[in-house]
């Protein structure tokens, strides 16, 4: 009993690695549209989060936007920054660049007024901001040949700097201005490759040193963290040590959230649309003006102020919803704000997530050893339900973001997989008595339906072309299948007909595991429910090389010991063209029939597969005419035994197919009556799959 408790186990652990191998596998061949669809899903937490948990931070209203004129005059903007100064606001922080000098006359007042001011950050741009390739990690001893002074302040740097971003081609304010600075910073902002900003570097590289945004820079400066206290760890934080929120207070650390390029997430704490807006012309007009210059003052001492062009571009973010996009000023006026008030978003790390996922998994494990499958059913599909009510109410409540996707798939491919095992298990189980034989029966029926969710249940439509196929099994699962389904955008069509050795359950669990390795390495799952190359190269001859190589040695080596294999004919078919590829690895010869009779047989290219590792198979190719059928079976059909023992024969087989027909399903008809004839009463000796496509015109 303990030996038997024990086999169980272990077989439902290889049933959930089973699972979880397809997910795995799954997952990295289509990462790039179950990521989308996993941006999608946070993108509407973004939109909610404000409405089930309004926020109200500390550092309410600490920043303030000015809409600034980049076409005042230079002596003009200077005004502006003595006034602001004049009103004490904590840090000017300029969203545009003064790139070149118009003469002394012009500029002197700016340099004068920026170096008097004491708080006056300027902004530079990167012309692109690239992935980098054969860029220097970051390293304290170099040296910025563009601008010296961020050579002074280097960041201590725990981990590699290898997926930061790097700037290309710099665009500073011109030197003189830029020393008289208070410091510098980037003001690049990049969006996904959807248009919409959802993460924002906060250090870039370039030549190896590493260049601070500007908003970072200044809050920096304004907490009084110098680089040295300032710890880099890529892909987890950027911590600031000793940081006193008010003076005297006690000092504490704030960790910032980063990922591997240094992004932080974009948050919107409740505050976007509370940031007060002022006139670029009223901050300059304020200076004989004492009661407004007061009135400001009141507004803006003590602020961070960003001085933008609301007029320059505008940028979409998952924080505005379907209302007008933010400005480029806006958005570091947010930044600003996260770090001050400490209010970050930071996304679940992979080990973490896969910790979750093993933990998931033996739950729905024990509860497989514990409970029938309906209880697992609805126990699995309650723990989902936990999970995403847990992973909402983290992001909500904790700004913390769990994946949804993964193990989503994690679950409900685990959940399959157990319950067709446990299938298997109860028919077995009660298989010696009436009663456990009715069970047995249910158990299977159940299975039958599942294994039936393989099967197409809708055949493509082909212009000038018919099909037609034919299924019938012998017990209640089958180890016959067949497929077809569309390959790319050039919509060819691939068509698979297989059956599995031995009958009955096990070939059933095998079959599944053709059919879907099957799908999986021809490409990926497309909107219409057929599929979409996903390859470099989409040629028919590598797809079916690639796909059959690969499954012959995963099921030779990794199921060595069950010694399973297969016969398949697998084709692609160009309907333009008529040009059929194939491979035929041991199968009965598919039957070319022109309407003059047999016109060839394809036969086998290679043998069944998954025999054993590093077989040699070859793809072979043929061009159906007008009117020619291509006949696809099993060995069930032509194995069908009467009561005499007498097989049906490959011999009747070929005499129907020579004789006329009008359509593939009439002969289709005419194999099955033929069939059935012969075997009358006696029970079908083995599952008889058939399939026949037609080229019309």
């Amino acid at each position: 009993m303990k030996g038997s408790k024990k086999r169980k186990l272990q077989l439902r652990i290889l049933l959930v690695l089973g699972a979880v191998i397809v997910v795995y596998v799954c997952h990295g061949l289509f990462f790039d549209k179950l990521n989308a669809l996993e941006t999608r899903i946070i993108d509407h937490l973004f939109v909610l989060r404000p409405k089930v948990k309004p926020a109200d931070p500390p550092f309410k209203n600490s920043v303030a936007h000015v809409d600034a004129n980049y076409y005042f005059s230079r002596p003009q903007h200077a005004q502006v920054i003595r006034n602001l100064a004049a009103m004490k606001v904590s840090a000017q922080f300029i969203d545009f660049i003064f790139e070149d000098m118009i003469s002394n006359t012009e500029d002197q007042p700016l340099i004068d007024a920026t170096k008097d001011a004491g708080n006056v950050y300027f902004g530079l741009t990167f012309d692109s901001l690239t992935k980098p390739f054969k860029e220097p990690n970051y390293s304290p001893e170099n040296v910025d040949i563009v601008y010296p002074g961020f050579a002074k302040w280097q960041v201590v740097l725990n981990g590699a700097t290898e997926s930061f971003y790097v700037g290309d081609n710099p665009r500073l304010p011109y030197r003189r201005l830029a020393a008289s600075a208070q410091g510098l910073g980037f003001l690049n902002l990049t969006p996904d490759p959807d248009g919409i900003l959802r993460r924002l570097p906060l250090l870039v590289q370039h030549n190896g040193v590493l260049y601070p945004s500007l908003s970072f820079r200044t809050v920096c400066d304004y907490l009084g963290i110098g680089p040295e206290n300032i710890i880099v760890k890529p892909g987890r934080s950027i911590t600031l040590k000793g940081v006193r929120s008010v003076k005297g207070s006690e000092s504490h650390d704030i960790l910032i959230p980063i990922d591997k390029s240094g992004r932080m997430i974009l948050h919107d704490p409740g505050v976007a649309s509370q940031i007060p807006h002022f006139r670029y012309s009223e901050i300059y007009e304020a200076s004989p003006n004492s009661a407004k210059r007061d009135q400001l003052t009141k507004a803006l001492s003590g602020k961070f102020v960003v001085l933008s062009e609301t007029l320059g571009k505008q940028y979409k973010t998952r924080l505005t919803g379907d209302e007008a996009s933010l400005s480029s000023g806006v958005i570091h006026a947010l930044v600003l704000q996260n770090i001050l008030s400490g209010s970050f978003l930071r996304k679940l790390s992979d080990p973490t997530g896969v910790f979750i996922e093993i933990g998931i998994l033996s739950i729905i494990l024990l509860m497989s050893m514990r409970f029938s499958s309906p209880v697992l059913s609805v126990g699995t599909l309650s723990l989902a339900g936990v999970y995403i009510a847990l992973a909402v109410l983290f992001f909500f409540y904790v700004g913390v973001i769990f994946q949804f996707v993964r193990p989503m798939l994690v679950m409900l491919c685990a959940l399959s997989f157990l319950l067709i095992g446990m299938g298997i298990e109860n028919a077995l189980l009660f298989a010696k008595t009436e009663r456990a034989r009715k069970i047995a029966e249910r158990e299977l029926e159940i299975g039958r339906e599942i294994q039936a969710g393989f099967f197409p249940t809708v055949l493509p439509k082909l212009d000038g072309w018919e099909l037609s196929t034919y299924f019938q099994t012998a017990r209640h699962v089958s180890g016959d299948f067949y497929d077809v389904f569309t390959l790319g955008k050039e919509r060819n069509v691939g068509i698979v007909i297989s059956d599995v050795c031995d009958k009955g359950v096990g070939a059933a669990l095998f079959m599944a595991l053709f059919r879907s390795f099957i799908r999986v390495l021809s490409g990926t799952a497309h909107s219409d429910g057929h599929l979409e190359m996903n390859h470099l190269d989409t040629k028919p001859e590598k797809i079916l090389l690639r796909t059959i190589r690969s499954i012959n040695n995963y099921i030779s080596i990794t199921h060595e010991q069950a010694g399973m294999f297969a016969t398949i004919f697998y084709g692609i078919l160009e309907p333009q063209t008529g040009e059929l590829a194939f491979i035929n690895g041991g199968h009965e010869p598919p039957i070319i029939i022109e309407p003059g009779g047999i016109k060839t047989i394809l036969k086998p290219t290679g043998p069944a597969v998954g025999l054993y590792p590093n077989l040699e198979f070859k793809t072979g190719s043929i061009i159906l005419a007008p009117q020619d059928t291509l006949l696809v079976y099993t060995d069930g059909v032509t194995d069908a035994q009467n009561k005499a023992g007498a097989a049906f024969s490959k011999k009747r087989l070929l005499n129907i197919a020579e004789n006329s027909f009008a359509t593939a399903e009439d002969l289709i008809s005419k194999i099955k009556i033929r069939v059935n004839e012969h075997i009358a009463d006696e029970n079908q000796f083995d599952d008889i799959t058939l399939m026949a496509l037609r080229r019309e015109m």
